[in-house]
């Protein structure tokens, strides 16, 4: 049989492209490029959009940290240095493994129905809510420190009027309507005010009987996702109006604050984590209107 060259020559065509057709899946294949199966392909995306949607985890900044707080021992709070005055509220603190499976363990807060500040718990007879301790977190006091963690609160929270959360302290870490006079402590803690607008909250030499708002609005909280939440204080000089404070919000700065004046004399520093959280406000017009949480992870100091 004779077989023309014209012949021989589209077989060797026709060879070397079903060769290079093979040669190319294959390398795609390595690669990873071929396409999934569609079944495969939806389930992982099913399972990690609400992750995605209910998250912003944040890079810490290259500043060394020099405390980072863990709820994996049953006595953490005196592993943070928590002082025993000024701390109550403790019945509302759970150590629970993190329901969205973003952080190992986390600490819930229950805001029980009703429960606004301590006062209001006293005068009218409703439950406590939230809680609240010093903790100097076993370091030396600071003229500057930056303080982040993460906060979530419930799908169902009711912002109501507002609310305190976590910031430093430095002295007695003035809070409850007494005001500082520059010698003797203040306080940055942060708030949530209506419909989740953020600020935060100071009791410094200049405050007007109660705190200070700085920055109302300038981020806001969402209900069911987890936020991180930074501020760096710097304290000014005695006799100068040089003091700052900076609030990062899911790693966006939304916040720069400065000419603020913290205190009088260079004895009086930041001792560290003024851990308070509740509602209010000082009259049951704050008072959250069912029981709710919030939950925190991941505190840092740097």
């Amino acid at each position: 049989m004779r077989i023309s060259l014209t012949r021989i020559t589209q077989m060797a065509i026709a060879s070397a492209q079903l060769y290079g057709l093979l040669l190319l899946g294959f390398m795609l294949g390595s690669c990873g490029l071929v396409a999934s199966q569609p079944g495969v392909a939806e389930q992982t995306r099913a399972i990690a959009s609400p992750v995605a949607e209910s998250v912003n985890i944040v890079s810490t900044p290259s500043t060394s940290t020099l405390w980072a707080g863990e709820f994996s021992e049953e006595n953490w709070m005196e592993a943070w240095g928590a002082k025993r005055q000024g701390r109550w509220g403790l019945q509302n603190l759970e150590v629970m493994t993190d329901p969205t499976r973003t952080f190992d363990q986390i600490l819930r807060v229950h805001y029980p129905s009703g429960s606004a500040s301590p006062s209001v718990a006293r005068e009218s007879g409703v439950p406590i809510g939230g809680a609240q301790f010093y903790a100097n977190l076993n370091l030396a006091p600071q003229n500057k420190l930056r303080l982040s963690y993460y906060v979530r609160f419930s799908e169902d929270f009711d912002f109501v009027k507002g609310g305190k959360l976590p910031g430093l302290f430095g002295g007695v870490g003035n809070s409850g309507g007494i005001a500082p006079d520059g010698t003797d402590g203040f306080s940055t803690r942060f708030m949530w005010r209506r419909q989740g607008d953020g600020e935060v909250y100071a009791y410094i030499p200049s405050s007007d009987e109660y705190g200070t708002s700085i920055g109302r609005g300038d981020w806001q909280f969402r209900q069911g996702t987890w936020h991180h939440i930074e501020q760096e204080l710097t304290l000014n000089q005695p006799g100068q109006e040089d003091g700052r404070i900076q609030v990062w919000f899911d790693g966006t700065k939304v916040l720069d604050q400065d000419s603020l004046v913290f205190r009088t004399v260079d004895r009086l520093k930041i001792d560290g984590l003024f851990f308070s959280t509740f509602f209010g406000g000082g009259d049951p017009s704050w008072a959250t209107p069912k029981d709710v949480y919030a939950d925190f992870a991941e505190f840092k100091v740097q």
